[in-house]
Order: structure tokens, then sequence, then C-alpha cells
């Protein structure tokens, strides 16, 4: 059925997924395997409530041909406040409508106050009009290859706020995901694009690490050179000696898929100090960093060499909108333009947006940014309108992960999202001898799926002794149904 020493982790949960469902139903299934949300939390009511209000005044200001938002102007905004009065009130009760009212009210000023914090004048009607014009929300038009404006600037200032890094939405390329933001930072530096990482070339890359990245190590012909990460501490170990090596670029997942574990301020520190001594590229994947509040990053110990890949779809638990971003600051744009032989900061964009289509680097599909108006604004009206709701849900995330470490006795403190830990080091534990591809199997069939961890480390430091780790994402499920997990799994292992 499965090999977990060698097949990918990714394809072996949809097994052990098969298996706990023919047995029990899916909603009797508690799944561990996914790091997606949406299985056991929803994005944020406040955030969807806008979104289909916004759809329903796109509807009535785009009509038809004849009746388009792009045809107004700034003097029509009079107008437009009328119309947008009249229907709401003919689709909403009056509590309702007032509700709405209220929510584009504050978006509208979050939008504009997050323009005039990058010198952009903008206005009421500036925000409607990116709002509506072309029916973005509908799926109206191609947008900017970078993301729609609008959708940049409040991204940016989002940014700004959790990291406290002068970020401007021109610094911002939107991919569909990080994992589109991965494939693109590749494309771009590989023999497709600028050539800067091809196949011999070495990366330095942390151990376990989110098992993707070793792949396309390995399939471009790209060698890594790993320092480990303790699954138990979050601690990394001493930086490998690279003097010797073709070594150009270091790649951090921070906070860490799959430990969960941040890496403190000292390591950041350490690890720009290792990059600048060797003058290596840094790749950075921060997916998780909301969860950390205030969290430093490699943007602000070396923003001059960084490339920063980051979302809002597990925060806002919105992983199916696929909304995520390539940040680069303008000192770190020089710095690789020069280093990669790409004829200037501009020039460099461009190769990054020409890398997010389909195919090679060619800019083939240069006109659209790959992320839909749609997903663009679900997002930003998350972003927005959905804070009360992310901070319940970061509590509620903490708690799991306090929750299921104690129930399995588990030493790890301080990770959050992911946990990390060998089946066989569980107290108690009496199937060491057992092969853990059954112990997978056995747990499945109490209804309780982990992902296995083996292919997270890198290969030159898997042993028999990886076999039997998984990781478990606590953010799937409730306190209950964790605890049941804990219950099931030390029965079938103990």
């Amino acid at each position: 059925m499965f090999s977990v020493a060698s097949d990918n982790p990714f394809i072996i949960f949809r097994h052990l997924q098969k298996i706990a469902r023919d047995r029990h139903g899916e909603d009797q299934v508690i799944d561990l395997s996914r790091g997606d949300p949406g299985y056991g939390f929803v994005p944020s009511a406040h955030g969807r409530m806008f979104a289909s209000y916004v759809l329903e005044l796109d509807t009535a200001m785009n009509e038809s041909a004849d009746q388009r938002f792009l045809k107004l102007k700034e003097s029509d905004l009079g107008m437009i406040e009328e119309q947008v009065k009249n229907v709401t009130g003919e689709i909403y009760h009056p509590a309702a409508a007032e509700t709405r009212h209220t929510l584009l009210k504050k978006f509208t000023d979050h939008a504009i106050k997050s323009a005039s914090e990058e010198g952009k004048q903008w206005t009421q009607f500036d925000v409607l009009r990116g709002l509506f014009s072309f029916c973005p929300m509908s799926g109206g038009s191609y947008l900017d290859p970078k993301g729609q404006e609008l959708s940049r600037v409040i991204i940016a200032k989002w940014h700004r706020e959790e990291y406290g890094v002068k970020v401007t939405s021109d610094d911002l390329i939107l991919t569909n995901g990080v994992s589109h933001g991965i494939g693109t930072v590749f494309k771009t530096l590989g023999e497709e694009g600028c050539g800067y990482l091809s196949n011999g070339d070495s990366v330095v890359i942390g151990s376990p690490v989110y098992a993707p990245y070793l792949s396309i190590l390995k399939e471009r012909g790209i060698d890594a050179v790993t320092f480990n990460i303790d699954p138990v501490s979050g601690e990394i170990s001493d930086l490998p000696d690279i003097s010797s090596s073709n070594v150009k670029a270091l790649i951090l997942i921070d906070p860490n898929n799959p430990t969960g574990f941040s890496l403190s301020e000292s390591d950041l520190e350490k690890l720009a100090g290792f990059a600048r001594k060797h003058d290596l590229l840094i790749i950075t994947d921060e997916v998780y960093y909301s969860f950390f509040p205030r969290k430093k990053t490699m943007l602000h110990f070396a923003p001059e060499r960084t490339i920063c890949l980051n979302s809002r779809s597990k925060i806002e638990r919105s992983t199916g909108l696929r909304f995520g971003e390539i940040i680069t600051l303008p000192e770190g744009r020089k710095w690789m333009a020069s280093k990669f032989g790409v004829d200037g900061i501009d020039g460099l964009e461009q190769l990054l947006i020409y890398s997010k289509a389909p195919g090679r680097a060619g800019g083939q599909f240069q006109h659209t940014t790959f992320v839909p108006g749609p997903a663009q604004l679900m997002g930003i009206s998350h972003l927005v309108l959905g804070s009360d709701e992310r901070e319940s849900y970061k509590s509620d995330l903490a708690e799991n992960g306090r929750i299921f470490a104690e129930e399995l006795e588990l030493s790890h403190k301080g990770n959050l999202y992911y946990t990390l830990f060998d089946l066989n080091s569980l107290s108690g534990c009496a199937t060491q001898n057992m092969p853990v591809k059954e112990k997978l199997i056995k747990l499945a069939e109490e209804g309780v799926i982990f992902l296995p961890a083996y292919q997270f480390f890198a290969e030159s430091e898997r042993s028999d002794e990886h076999l039997s780790f998984v990781r478990a994402s606590v953010v799937n499920t409730t306190p209950e149904k964790l605890k049941i997990a804990a219950e099931r799994t030390r029965s079938v292992l103990c």
C-alpha cells in the first residue's frame, strides 16, 4: 500500500484517511495529518459577510456592459453612496443592512489609512474603485501581475504592523499560496531563470524541514548541507563548515514545519551573520509567523539578502484561498540583481513575475497575477475585519497544543500549530518492534491519522530511528477530540 521510507508523506496520509473513513465515517475521523485549519475552524464571519456583501454590490454596480462602475468618476460619489444604500436596503433587513454599512466604512477607512502610510492620498472613491472596477469579486478581469493594488496596500500594512519592518505595496508580489511562491522562487533562481542555483550547487537548510523543499532540491540536483533542529526543543545545532563548498543560499522555514517551533532572535542573528560571512542568499518561508506575536524575522536581521515567502491563509483559517506573497525589500532587490546578474531591480521583479506562470520563466503569461480577484478580496476582507476572531483562534490553537502535549506526556514547550514526536518514545510504549506502517494503519483503524515524518529529515540524517516520527497538526479538531486521539494512540501503542 505504501512505504514510510520511500513514499511522499502527502500521498501516504490519503491511504490512512481512506482506512479511517471507511471504518468510522468522515465526521468521526480525528485527522491530525493535515496542516489545514479548515477541518477544525471556520474563516472569520465578518470577513465572509463583507465579501458576500461586496459581491452583491458588485452585481448591482456592474449590472451590464452599459452600467459599469468603471465609467464613474469621483464627482459621482454621492450617487454611488445612494445606490449602495438602496441596494443594501432592498437585500437586507434594517439591522443587517446597518451591520454591512458599518463593515464597508471600517474597510474603507482602513484601506485609506493603509495607503496614506505609503504616501498614497486615496479617497473613499479610490477604495470603491478598487473593489468594483473590472468586477474583481466576480472574477471579472485579469488583475495587475503583482496583485491588485488595493490588496497589496492592505497586506503591506499588515506586515508593517506584524513585522515592524517598512514593507510597502511595491515590495510584494502575490502568489497562489506559498506553495506557488516556493515554485516561483526556485524557477527564478534555477536554470530556467537566472541560473543562480544550478545542478551541482549547494544550499544550507535545517532538518527536519517541510519535505517538499528537500524534494525540490533533489529534483534540481542541488545538494542540501544541513544543520539539525531539535524536534523537542526547537534549538538549532552548530552551523556547518561550508568554506570549501559551493553553497549559494540558506533556506529557513521559520516558524518551522514540522516541529512547530520558532527560531529565537539570537539564532536568527547567528544565521544572518553566517549568511553574510559566506555571502549567501536567504530564502525564508514564514507562513506560520503570525502565530508568534511580535516575532522578529530575517527581514530584521538581513534585509539586504532575503527573499521572504508568506501568507495569511493559515492565520485566517482560509487555506483554500491560495493567497500568499513574495516579499523583497529595496536593498535586497538591489543586492540580488547584482548577485544574480539581472539587469537592475526592475529586471529582478519582472523575472519573479514571469516565473509565476506555468512552464519556464520567459514571461509568456506575464499579464495575470495567478491569484483570482475573489481570493484577493476575500483574503483582505478577513485581514481587515477578522481581528477579534483571529485572536480567539490563536488562543484556541495554543490550548489545543497544550492539551495534546499533556495527554501524551510530550515535553514540547513553546511550539504551535504542529508537534513532531516519535511514536516509540511515548511513555509505556510496548510496540517498539512493530513496523511503523502497521502502527499508522492500526491508528487509522481507530480513527486517528498522523502524518509520517521520515521524509522531513534530510537524507544525510535519516536513520531507522526516524521512521517512527510523526507530525501532528492540532488545528483540525477540538480539545475534546484531541483528548480522544491521545487516548486511542495510547491504547494502540502502549
